[in-house]
């Protein structure tokens, strides 16, 4: 098995770099106004990924700041599975991905299961276009 070598200080810093980014375009689409937002996602309506389930409308909302032509996006594995691949050097977009347990899985959590100690949230993402 092949052991996994801790980042550099090189890609620890272009990490946070990404992250910062990521911070301030979020911002950027809170601080739309929900006329803004809202023509945001009537220019072309909710995205959807390559597996055809939709991206949620904050989703489509950071996907469309980031790139305004946007169609159909999908992760690194997801084209791989869908038998496309994903260029040597592209650029992909920033969206959160949900972590953790659904609300199914909370009675689980309450009751005290061994394994719960899980936390629910969201995770930065890359995603690529179609294009």
């Amino acid at each position: 098995m092949k052991m996994r070598r801790p980042p550099t200080a090189a890609q620890k810093e272009k990490a946070a770099e990404r992250r910062e980014r990521f911070t301030a375009l979020a911002k950027q689409v809170a601080a739309m106004s929900d006329d803004e937002r809202t023509a945001l996602v009537m220019k072309v309506g909710a995205l959807v990924t390559c597996e055809g389930h939709p991206l949620s409308v904050h989703n489509t909302r950071l996907v469309l700041t980031q790139l305004p032509t946007a169609s159909m996006v999908g992760g690194f594995w997801q084209w791989q599975d869908k038998g496309r691949r994903v260029k040597k050097g592209e650029h992909g977009l920033m969206i959160w991905i949900p972590t953790g347990r659904k609300d199914k899985d909370a009675a689980a959590i309450s009751e005290g299961d061994a394994g719960a100690e899980k936390r629910s949230g969201f995770i930065m993402g890359t995603v690529f276009d179609v294009t």
